[in-house]
């Protein structure tokens, strides 16, 4: 009688069954799967059966390790792998230097004096704002208003 726990239950590769090349050329390619992200699965999920790998990146099940090169081909894939890469090397980047948070404060610093108000400006836009305050409330005195106030034009 057939028993599908039993093979729910089995590895999705009894490496047994194969030779020595056979399971260093298995061996071989797993590894590289592991570069993208893709791995050999513990045990057969009863919702696909025939799986043998998953991509951790895509959340997805491979049959072989010819379907696998095939997945690591698409543009999704692709586009997850470069996003993975991004972010551990944006977390391995060590915290910047006091010379150069020093730097980017001279640069900020200087962007405010060359495109920045001045105390002028604000000034005058804070007149603009009452006037136009008063005038509301003169015309329509149990109007409510909020103007919020622009730095920059």
């Amino acid at each position: 009688e057939y028993d599908q726990d039993e093979e729910v239950d089995a590895p999705v590769i009894d490496e047994s069954l194969l030779s020595a090349k056979e399971l260093l050329g298995l061996q071989q390619a797993e590894e590289r799967l592991k570069r993208d992200c893709i791995y050999r699965l513990k045990k057969r999920p009863r919702s696909y059966p025939s799986a043998k790998y998953t991509c951790k990146l895509c959340d997805i099940l491979i049959e072989s390790v010819a379907f696998a090169h095939k997945h690591m081909k698409e543009k999704r894939h692709k586009k997850s792998v470069k996003e993975k890469q991004e972010e551990l090397l944006l977390t391995a980047l060590p915290p910047p230097t006091p010379s150069q948070i020093r730097a980017i404060g001279v640069a900020i610093e200087n962007v405010v004096q060359e495109f920045g108000l001045n105390n002028e400006d604000l000034e005058e836009r804070l007149k603009i704002k009452t006037t136009m305050e008063n005038l509301l409330h003169q015309n329509l005195p149990g109007i409510a208003c909020h103007f919020a106030l622009v730095l920059d034009m």
